[in-house]
């Protein structure tokens, strides 16, 4: 059998320890020491025991408290720590492209927020988020996006209703995902005049999932980020900056919210390409403490 990676070490050690003090229920027998030496068997059980435990549920992580392997974990745990005086629960959520509520389901499974605003344009994507979130009642279905204008647009829809996107086109597709369906009219609003109607004070998570529209959506809640009215935030990219102005790029994203007072708290890596430079990237920020 290969040794443990070093960084389970430590798990090896509690195990061994909790060996030596005869704990049965790791054992699953009664076992007595009559010295401090390890005898050769319990060694090996704590070595395969650490090796599975930091093979299947990673428990490095969990030891150690990473950030950006999860950002609703993250966001969870920057909110139950206070991190910022203004946001300390995840009451209410902004999900800007809810697509057919994935991400509602995790947020009332993993968080149980009071109010989660889906917000999904394309109709037909609508009524399957309408119907995957009918028992939820703390999800309120909008169908409309959130951009930087309040007008109609064309938004093209894909095969696979999750590239849908109001950008030409995104880098991070592959091709046999690109089939092209048709180009329907949608509804957009900013984030400043929803929030208004809506009249909610505080959004206090905003996961935005705009196939590179996400910099248009930040463009249009100027006011709700200078007054802080949003607290964390996490928003979708492919990759950090092109040359040619294509869409889905962090650093133009990153420059708008760090001009409003808002800080990069961690990555989160989805998907890499291993044919191009791009993937599947989020990024979660917050308002700088006061």
């Amino acid at each position: 059998m290969s040794p443990p990676t070093l960084w389970s070490s430590r798990l090896e050690d509690d195990l061994q320890c909790k060996a030596m003090r005869c704990d049965s229920s790791l054992l699953g027998f009664p076992l007595r020491m009559e010295s401090n030496v390890m005898p050769s068997f319990v060694k090996d059980w704590a070595a395969r025991a650490s090796y599975r435990v930091q093979t299947k549920v990673g428990y490095r992580f969990l030891r150690t408290k990473r950030f950006g392997l999860d950002w609703l974990d993250d966001a969870a745990r920057i909110a139950r720590e206070a991190w910022h005086p203004s946001f300390t629960k995840l009451d209410v959520v902004f999900d800007v492209g809810a697509n057919v509520g994935q991400t509602a389901s995790k947020l009332v499974q993993r968080i149980c927020p009071k109010a989660i605003y889906s917000f999904e344009p394309v109709e037909s994507t609508f009524a399957q988020l309408k119907a995957n979130t009918r028992t939820l009642p703390s999800v309120h279905c909008l169908n409309y996006g959130l951009s930087d204008v309040n007008a109609n647009s064309s938004i093209h829809i894909y095969e696979s209703s999750v590239y849908a996107s109001t950008c030409d086109r995104t880098p991070v597709m592959s091709p046999e995902n690109e089939t092209y369906l048709r180009t329907d009219t949608i509804k957009l609003k900013t984030l400043d005049k929803a929030r208004a109607e809506l009249g909610v004070e505080k959004i206090d998570l905003l996961k935005i999932d705009t196939e590179g529209a996400d910099l248009r959506t930040i463009q249009g809640a100027q006011a709700s980020l200078q007054s802080k009215a949003i607290g964390l935030i996490v928003f979708e990219f492919y990759r950090p900056s092109d040359a040619t102005g294509a869409s889905g790029t962090f650093f133009p994203v990153d420059a708008a919210l760090v001009s409003h007072g808002y800080r990069l708290v961690a990555f989160y890596t989805d998907h890499v390409h291993s044919d191009r430079s791009t993937g599947i990237y989020n990024a979660l920020y917050m308002p700088e403490p006061q």
